[in-house]
């Protein structure tokens, strides 16, 4: 198992780089598998198909980005603490992986079914995260105790969602990803909305 599991990582770590430079349509299972100097048929032995690594790798990186974010959420003084490292982290991903998130995906009025299940991958993950930044909230005294953590922060997150989405579309084919002032600009309305959101969920009695 130990070694089935070492070779998907190294498998996974292969397809990151072929992604990173070259896009998902433009990897092929062959390129993977010549990079790592094993046969296509050992490839599909790990994984069906491209879209499977694809999904995997982004599964993989979702993972790693918040993996120290649930204990920062206990450990942290404040809410405000927690919202300025995650939205720390949310500019570091899309600086790093915005070619796994099909940005230019959302400038088309239907994105792919893969691109829909990569972003749902990060709902969940995001939805999580911010339930358990509300709760410590509720239990600190900083929030309203009669809000019910886990729609709020589902409904935070189709807000966010809903930012990003329209501001892709505004931006259309001039977006540039590398362009961190761009970045900056968008990061800088989402904390506007993430503090427009936690000041009404304030606990004022």
């Amino acid at each position: 198992m130990a070694e089935l599991d070492q070779k998907r990582t190294l498998i996974l770590e292969a397809a990151l780089k072929r992604f990173k430079r070259f896009g998902l349509s433009k990897t092929t299972m062959e390129e993977i598998a010549r990079d790592l100097e094993i046969s296509k048929g050992s490839l599909y032995y790990y994984f069906s198909d491209k879209e499977s690594i694809y999904v995997a790798v982004v599964e993989r990186m979702i993972a790693d980005c918040f993996i120290d974010m649930s204990g920062y959420v206990e450990e942290a003084p404040d809410v405000a603490h927690i919202i300025d490292r995650y939205l720390q982290l949310k500019e570091t991903m899309l600086l790093e992986y915005h070619f796994l998130f099909g940005i230019n995906e959302w400038v088309k009025d239907v994105p792919s079914s893969l691109m829909r299940q990569t972003i749902e991958l990060l709902q969940q993950v995001e939805t999580t995260f911010l339930d358990a930044t509300i709760a410590k909230g509720v239990k600190s005294g900083e929030l309203n105790p009669a809000v019910d953590t886990g729609i709020t922060a589902q409904l935070l997150v189709d807000v966010l969602f809903g930012l990003w989405v329209i501001w892709c579309k505004w931006q259309a084919a001039g977006f540039d990803p590398h362009d961190r002032k761009a970045l900056k600009t968008f990061m800088s309305r989402e904390r506007q909305v993430l503090t427009i959101f936690f000041d009404g969920l304030r606990y004022r009695p």
